[in-house]
């Protein structure tokens, strides 16, 4: 599901067209344009309809265009050289406006000298914002570290500083006087200053965009001067052969294979693969051998369970080592395409294996969850009686849940969709989506009120209307059962919640021994009396019979000074019974009623066996017989009858 939506999303555009670019309104920001590119003035449109929008929703959705614009405007500057952005003012333009400030401040006309000022400034902003583009251009194609990026911001800052407050205050108040005619000179201050402010805005919006996403590959610059990549590059570039295969290659050419990729850059990018490839393939399994061999191993057997270290050993191994050896070649793959098309302004495949990266990390995560389950839930459970095996499942199940929730949304924001837009839309779909999901939050919440009043366990036996057998787990959506022919029933939480269940599991101490001995009549009664009090003295006796004197300590804390009937809340049976039951139809009946103290069925079969074969030693040797089903038939001849028949015979 993850890749699909990953190529899903790499074919959706991310970015919006200069064609789609909102365009200024007149009223707004007059009717000379301010700015030469499309995407500027896209940018200063949207600060404009933030700045005047109060919904929270309509807001939220500018705020997201405006970043796209944003990220898209980066990487055209830094695909074009940071040409063509702002109208660069010559020098005698600038000294031409320079004379201007001069002439006015001598004349004493206030207004035409602030006008001049913020004209000149206008200009110097123009230039300034012009070297910033071009400067971070090119040090974006040099491998830049961070300090030379933010020695270029800084320096733009610098020659950017401007007091606008003497020029605002002066604006507010020809402003608060409309009622009154407002001169040529006053309007064009008034002008001057607007186009400074918005010219202000967009430009440190724009350098503040620039410096975050130059900023991110700086650490990848770092790397490749430490490595030496850069003066690879450039070494190989300087050779006479690679010059000339350069020059055939550059763009237009019917030999291009690129952006402006040449020899240098393909040779560094191919070893640079390769190395990283390597590291991830080869040297990494041996590198956790070696740590391996570095943890003393102590002396156990095959049976016994594995130490501490071992086993965070096996949790690291088993959880990270995968994902581990796909990073390095994920970041073989990035830092090469960095490489190869540094230059090019659609950056797509970067963004993927970005978020590739995020699903790396939710791979990793869900693996340690599992993991850590497997490896310390046993020790868990013996350590803490108390906790469930259910609620570790259903705790890990909802962290696997909420970690995958969480990296779809990031994934979504990180390919342009606006998370805040659709979080906030979630309110009208809500009641649909509850609708079509209410199957499985009913078996969900089942699943809940099944762990709350600890009904089964894993390991239970239980018998249901849908059938019998051992509980292997209690899921979010249903309960799988192991039948005793070994199949598997699936149950909804929600419909296991709701009928009876009966729990044979749920005994600590006390496993029922009922069966009726039958004696032949005719047996003397003195024999028959002696022969119950002989069984229930066995029954005492016995090493593995429960009776009112077997100590339950070990079962429960509970007083046996209470009531009989609390210990049925732990599963504690004792009662021991051997009473003349009935005179049946063919036998004298002795009820025999007890619980074995072991639970467990093949033990239990066990000791009742053995107490059959003692009630039958007993029986036999208080010179008794046990006896079968039989009937005896009466005939009875009436002497009326017969002496009729005497007479007519004689």
């Amino acid at each position: 599901m993850m890749p699909a939506l990953l190529i899903a999303l790499l074919v959706l555009p991310a970015s919006v067209p200069a064609g789609d670019a909102p365009v200024m309104r007149a009223e707004n920001l007059g009717d000379r344009p301010l700015f030469i590119q499309p995407l500027l003035l896209a940018v200063a449109n949207l600060d404009q309809r933030i700045s005047t929008t109060t919904e929270t929703v309509e807001r939220a959705r500018l705020t997201h265009q405006r970043a796209l614009v944003l990220e898209q405007l980066t990487r055209t500057i830094l695909s074009e050289g940071g040409n063509g952005f702002a109208a660069t003012p010559t020098a005698n333009e600038l000294q031409r406006l320079h004379d201007t400030v001069s002439s006015a401040r001598r004349s004493g006309d206030k207004t035409a000298e602030m006008t001049a000022i913020l004209r000149l400034n206008n200009a110097i902003l123009d230039q300034s914002f012009t070297d910033l583009l071009t400067t971070v251009a090119r040090d974006w194609i040099r491998f830049a570290t961070a300090s030379d990026f933010s020695r270029a911001f800084n320096h733009f800052e610098h020659r950017t500083a401007f007091n606008q407050v003497p020029f605002g205050r002066a604006v507010q108040r020809l402003e608060a006087g409309k009622a009154t005619t407002l001169s040529d000179a006053e309007q064009a201050l008034i002008g001057a200053y607007r186009d400074y402010s918005q010219r202000a805005e967009v430009y440190d919006a724009v350098a503040q965009s620039l410096f975050g996403f130059v900023k991110g590959a700086a650490t990848s610059n770092l790397v490749f001067h430490w490595l030496g990549i850069s003066a690879l590059i450039g070494a190989i570039d300087a050779q006479p052969w690679a010059i000339d295969i350069n020059a055939r290659m550059l763009p237009g050419s019917q030999y291009s294979i690129g952006q402006l990729i040449s020899v240098g850059q393909l040779f560094a990018a191919v070893a640079l693969f390769l190395v990283l490839t390597g590291v991830g393939l080869i040297l990494l399994p041996v590198l956790l051998r070696l740590v391996r061999r570095a943890f003393p191993k102590q002396a156990r057997s095959a049976q016994q369970d594995p130490t501490e270290s071992e086993r965070f050993f096996r949790l690291l191994k088993q959880s990270f080592l995968g994902p581990l050896r796909f990073l390095l070649v994920l970041i073989a793959i990035g830092q090469t395409t960095r490489i190869l098309f540094l230059r090019e302004s659609d950056e797509r495949i970067l963004g993927v294996i970005a978020s590739l990266y995020v699903v790396l990390v939710v791979w990793a995560l869900l693996r340690l969850i599992d993991n850590f389950v497997t490896l310390y839930s046993s020790e868990l459970l013996h350590r803490y009686p108390t906790l469930r095996g259910e609620l570790v499942n259903f705790l890990s199940s909802v962290t696997r849940f909420v970690v995958i929730v969480v990296a779809l949304l990031y994934l979504l924001q990180h390919f342009g969709f606006d998370i805040r837009a659709l979080l906030a839309s979630l309110g009208i779909g809500g009641l649909a989506v509850a609708f079509a999901a209410k199957e499985t939050i009913a078996n969900i919440f089942g699943c809940i009120s099944i762990i709350v009043d600890d009904m089964f366990q894993q390991g239970d036996w239980i018998v249901t209307p849908n059938g019998e057998g051992t509980v292997i787990d209690v899921g979010l959506r249903s309960t799988k059962i192991r039948t005793f022919d070994n199949a598997v029933i699936f149950l909804p939480n929600a419909y296991v919640a709701g009928i009876d269940v009966r729990n044979w599991s749920r005994r600590k101490l006390g496993r029922r021994i009922k069966f009726t001995l039958g004696l032949e009549y005719g047996s003397d009664m003195q024999q028959v009396k002696k022969t119950v009090d002989d069984i229930r003295a066995m029954l005492i006796a016995h090493a593995d019979i429960a009776d009112s004197s077997t100590d339950t300590t070990k079962y429960t804390k509970q007083q046996l000074g209470k009531i009989s009937d609390a210990m049925d809340g732990y599963g504690i049976k004792r009662t021991l019974l051997v009473y003349l039951d009935a005179l049946g139809d063919s036998s004298i009946d002795i009820l025999i009623y007890c619980f074995s103290k072991t639970i467990d069925w093949e033990g239990w079969l066990r000791v009742k066996q053995d107490v059959i074969f003692r009630c039958c030693a007993i029986v036999e040797a208080n010179g008794l017989s046990i006896a079968f089903p039989s009937q005896t038939l009466y005939l009875r001849q009436d002497d009326r009858h017969a002496e009729d028949t005497v007479a007519s015979n004689a």
